[in-house]
């Protein structure tokens, strides 16, 4: 499949891939031999990724192209990929016991329609795993226009349109950034975020000013609720590939002067070869108009040539 910036491709590197991949790892650990829904499955990763834990899992995208690269490239026994839409999912009433839907929610309108498809296949008391992206912190604050989106939530109507269709909810915040990380192994102890730019800021409990919200949502009690990294060399951050980018350009460049010089210098020095094949010429030419004048016949018949030029002026 083509990259095209709407449906994340396992082979690309950066905070996107961070983002897409860290989301199913904490999926994955709710899925344990359950059976699971993961809509919008794409390119199929994801779904791949929480088959290797759950009992089953259905994929399922509105683009047949997905369907079809997905179904060739991640054959499993426990794993199946259907085209549809999330209003309306190819699935019987209360088959599964998770739905998954990461970055789905964003991408249309029909966002009660799929509420309530979500809650008419998912079994009493089964659990709704769902990210989406704040619209305050992705969008309004940058002043960034994704160009896929149709319509993003603030975490307020993210809140609300979660209560109108589960009992319980909890919510989680996400984000790349660069810093330091402290865990308490397994002991339970509480997450908090300090600000770099200004250590005078107070703390924040969980993520300060997540870019994604995750979800956690059941009529049924929670699961416990999962905080976790996931690490990546610096050198894989889109902030030090856009600097090789940028020196790669520099470079190019440079190579490119370089060559126009080594042109220009060849040319110019063409130029001054001929200049001075030229000033031979004309050294030459001089030295020969001088030997004529100072030649005896010139001397001798100066007097007709100044005959001549009376001649010609008289026009006889």
């Amino acid at each position: 499949m083509k990259f095209t910036g709407e449906r994340f491709l396992p082979s690309i590197d950066g905070a996107i891939a961070l983002e897409h991949l860290h989301r199913y790892l904490v999926a994955s650990l709710y899925v344990h031999n359950k059976d699971v829904l993961d809509i919008a499955s794409g390119e199929g990763y994801g779904s791949a990724m929480l088959a290797s834990n759950a009992k089953t899992v259905i994929g399922v995208d509105i683009s047949e192209d997905a369907i079809a690269h997905a179904t060739a490239r991640y054959a499993a026994k426990n794993l199946e990929f259907r085209a549809g839409s999330a209003a309306k999912i190819p699935l019987e009433d209360a088959s599964v016991d998770v739905v998954v839907s990461f970055e789905t929610i964003e991408h249309h309108d029909q966002h009660d329609e799929m509420f309530k498809e979500i809650k008419r296949v998912l079994r009493p008391g089964g659990v709704l795993c769902m990210s989406s992206p704040d619209k305050f912190t992705y969008s309004v604050l940058p002043k960034f226009k994704n160009e896929y989106h149709v319509k993003e939530l603030t975490k307020d109507e993210f809140q609300n349109l979660l209560s109108k269709y589960f009992k319980n909810f909890a919510i989680t915040g996400q984000k790349v950034s660069y810093g330091s990380i402290i865990g308490a192994g397994e002991s339970q102890s509480s997450f908090y975020s300090w600000d770099g730019t200004s250590l005078k800021k107070p703390c924040e409990a969980g993520v300060a000013a997540p870019i994604y919200l995750i979800a956690i949502a059941s009529d049924a009690a929670l699961p416990e609720l999962t905080s976790g990294v996931l690490e990546a060399p610096i050198v894989e951050s889109d902030a030090y590939m856009k600097l090789v980018g940028q020196y790669n350009n520099l470079n190019e460049h440079n190579s490119n002067v370089e060559q126009e010089l080594i042109r220009m210098t060849t040319e110019n020095r063409m130029i001054k070869e001929q200049n001075l094949q030229l000033e031979q010429i004309l050294h030459e030419k001089e030295f020969y108009i001088n030997s004529v004048l100072n030649s005896k016949s010139w001397k001798i018949t100066s007097p007709l040539r100044c005959l001549m030029r009376i001649l010609r002026k008289m026009k006889i």
